[in-house]
């Protein structure tokens, strides 16, 4: 059984990271307080590789990292998760690329997996234009990536062997970049989801990367993982962790909430405690279940350098329960919460507010789930 996350994250950083969030959350981005948190403890290099300066730590290890950050506060989790998975890429980078842009202590890259730009070759680069969605963590990412179709001279889109549409990833400083703040959303407000774009940007050959192939230079597990199934694992983890957090903030109210016209206490009510066992034992049962998925997909991978379609839809399949699951624990138990849970600093309604926006994320939308078909879809 999986340890609660209170026992991952330390005390002092959890309380810098909560104590913060209805400044945050007022603000639109995280705070000094917050950013500097982050950076001391490293949680940005976790999957960077070893060789510059990064933990390189396993998949589990930092899955459960990030579920904890994310039951300290959603915002942050959700910027950690996203800024760490797209520092991931320093694997997949040329070495001089990988160290021009991941060197720095407080490298962050943000950016987004949609294909909306065009690559066009020119003297031994590209020139990029495009813009994209929801780069969370823009208001203080150092580098931005993208995908964007390779588009010959006439403006043609280039094609394989096979006669598909070719796409490549491509990495800009973030002066290259213009910024449109425009997230204006009713939660995970702190985490500066905005969108982005460059105009006729000019970028060298070594500046593009490949996600769909395992890294040609490295050849640890983390960048030789199927990224589309890390993507999956890492998106619904963070549903989790809010959901855990929501857990923690309706027992305090079980024990210490009477509602209006009982004489007794929230969680002696009948209907109250059948459904807090019923959501409880789902809800651990389910996340209990993703981890042991992913332990043995992460064991299975670093054995034998492979994993079968059988194991990759097993994985998909239960981080779409995670998913699922936390979000209906919050919805199911929300009702009974009463007044408290409407105003807008309660940490009940901001992880109300919260797990509703993350919910929809594509890959953990039931209408990603609802396939079994992973050849249509592509992360960034």
């Amino acid at each position: 059984m999986m340890v609660h996350p209170r026992e991952i994250l330390p005390e002092a950083v959890q309380q810098i990271l909560r104590s913060a969030s209805p400044e945050a959350e007022n603000k639109g981005a995280l705070t000094a307080a917050q950013l500097e948190c982050i950076y001391v403890q490293r949680y940005l290099r976790i999957w960077i590789p070893q060789d510059l300066g990064g933990a390189e730590m396993p998949l589990p290890d930092a899955v459960a990292l990030l579920e904890a950050l994310c039951w300290a506060d959603g915002s942050v989790g959700w910027v950690v998760n996203l800024g760490a998975g797209a520092n991931l890429f320093a694997g997949y980078m040329q070495p001089d690329a990988a160290r021009k842009f991941f060197t720095d202590e407080k490298a962050w890259a943000a950016g987004s997996g949609a294909i909306t730009g065009k690559a066009v070759h020119r003297r031994d680069g590209y020139v990029l234009t495009g813009s994209w969605k929801y780069a969370s963590g823009s208001a203080h990412a150092t580098l931005f990536t993208f995908n964007a179709w390779h588009i010959d001279e006439n403006g043609q889109q280039l094609r394989n062997a096979a006669g598909e549409p070719i796409f490549s990833s491509f990495a800009v400083s973030a002066q290259q970049v213009k910024i449109v703040p425009d997230w204006q959303v009713m939660g995970l407000r702190a985490t500066s989801s905005y969108d982005f774009a460059v105009d006729q940007v000019w970028i060298p050959e070594a500046h593009r990367f490949d996600l769909q192939h395992p890294s040609p230079f490295h050849e640890g597990p983390l960048y030789r993982f199927p990224f589309l199934t890390f993507a999956e694992i890492t998106t619904s983890i963070m549903l989790s962790g809010m959901a855990y957090h929501f857990l923690d903030e309706f027992e305090w109210l079980l024990q210490h909430k009477k509602p209006s016209g009982f004489d007794r206490l929230l969680g002696n009510i009948p209907i109250v405690a059948h459904t807090w066992h019923e959501i409880q034992s789902l809800f651990q049962q389910t996340r209990n279940r993703y981890y042991h998925t992913l332990k043995q997909v992460w064991h299975d991978h670093v054995s034998t350098g492979e994993l079968t379609p059988d194991q990759l839809l097993a994985m998909k399949k239960a981080a779409g329960e995670l998913a699922m699951v936390s979000l209906q624990a919050v919805e199911k138990l929300y009702p009974f919460c009463g007044m408290t849970a409407i105003y807008l600093q309660h940490p009940l309604n901001r992880i109300w507010r919260d797990i509703h926006v993350a919910s929809q994320h594509q890959l953990v939308s039931p209408l990603y789930h609802a396939t079994e078909s992973q050849s249509d879809t592509h992360v960034g």
